[in-house]
């Protein structure tokens, strides 16, 4: 299961979101202006696996391929 930390109202958010929608990945979105403590030293949006950063703040949909090892 993917992480992915996001704000409400964020256009870029809800774009990147689209890329873990297209590729298949099975994810929770957490907005972090309900859980800030979470958003602390990252950029956002981010995508996490097991507490580890994957992709954060402006990233492309091969840039998240990439991370996850699919490009």
């Amino acid at each position: 299961m993917y992480i992915y930390l996001a704000k409400k109202n964020c256009l870029a958010c809800d774009q990147q979101e689209r890329y873990l929608w297209a590729m298949g990945l099975p994810y929770e979105r957490i907005d972090v202006d309900e859980r800030p403590e979470l958003a602390e030293g990252r950029q956002l949006p981010a995508v996490l696996r097991e507490g580890v950063v994957l992709v954060e703040g402006a990233f492309s949909e091969e840039d998240l391929a990439r991370a996850l090892g699919r490009g």
